[in-house]
């Protein structure tokens, strides 16, 4: 299960700017996983399944220059879309189809900087698998060498939950669940550019305030991406209650949602 191709950019999106020509990783990064403390998280596949493997592409050959020479013009191509970039290169079985999606909130400068910054790590640390994924703190970017455009998947699903507890759960679930429906209608109604929405809501008698927001890639249509927002939801745990980071990501640039009990920076 799980919700649909895409997902993440990361709550309380702090953009950390990294060295331009090595950007490095620090130690509770190497792992890839998807933490509460993260900048980055990414997942390779080689053959299908969706556990990271060390297996070659094509050993290194005319899908991974396709891979470098796609992503690579995503970080130096000035006329890409920066908040939205999907493009293909090469022929079977070598093609490679990739997808970027920046956080709906971001300024295009900063979109720019963050595909700057996470491209030389994706391809440090997925160029010799066939699909990849990274997550970052305001931007996601994905390549495959399958289709992957409009096309809605369910799998997998990753959930970062918060260290943190409210201290009404039932009051908060009252507050989260109708602000979550009305951003993924206003979400799914966006256009091919940009399907994102954001806002806030006051908790009933703890005073605590719920700053949302939900973002599908524009490619998916309205119905696919109403369809994933609303799968992505249901999966967010109700008890225990930790929702100050609350990150709902799909394996595949889709849909993100991003619950915080602090106002975005």
């Amino acid at each position: 299960m799980g919700s649909s191709r895409l997902l993440i950019f990361f709550v309380l999106p702090i953009l950390l700017v990294l060295a331009p020509l090595a950007p490095t990783i620090v130690g509770h990064h190497t792992s890839g996983a998807c933490t509460d403390n993260a900048d980055y998280c990414w997942s390779c596949v080689d053959n299908g399944g969706m556990q990271p493997t060390n297996n070659a592409s094509n050993n290194g050959g005319i899908y991974r220059q396709n891979l470098n020479t796609l992503l690579s013009s995503l970080t130096s191509d000035p006329k890409i879309n920066p908040r939205f970039y999907s493009s293909s290169l090469g022929q079977a079985p070598d093609k490679v189809n990739a997808i970027a999606v920046c956080r709906g909130d971001v300024a295009p400068e900063d979109c720019r900087t963050c595909f700057k910054d996470s491209v030389p790590i994706f391809l440090q640390k997925c160029a010799d698998q066939k699909k990849g994924i990274i997550w970052a703190q305001s931007c996601t970017v994905r390549y495959s060498n399958i289709s992957i455009f409009g096309v809605l998947e369910y799998v997998p699903l990753k959930n970062v939950p918060s260290p943190h507890n409210v201290s009404n759960p039932e009051q908060y679930k009252q507050a989260r669940d109708p602000i979550f429906e009305n951003l993924s209608e206003k979400a799914a109604a966006g256009d091919s550019d940009l399907k994102f929405a954001a806002g806030n809501v006051s908790v009933p008698v703890t005073n605590e305030t719920i700053y949302a927001t939900v973002q599908c890639s524009p490619d998916l249509d309205k119905q696919n991406c109403s369809d994933c927002l609303k799968e992505s939801i249901s999966e967010i745990p109700v008890y225990p209650y930790k929702p100050s980071k609350e990150i709902i990501c799909v394996e595949i640039i889709r849909v993100t949602l991003i619950l915080s009990a602090f106002a975005f920076l």
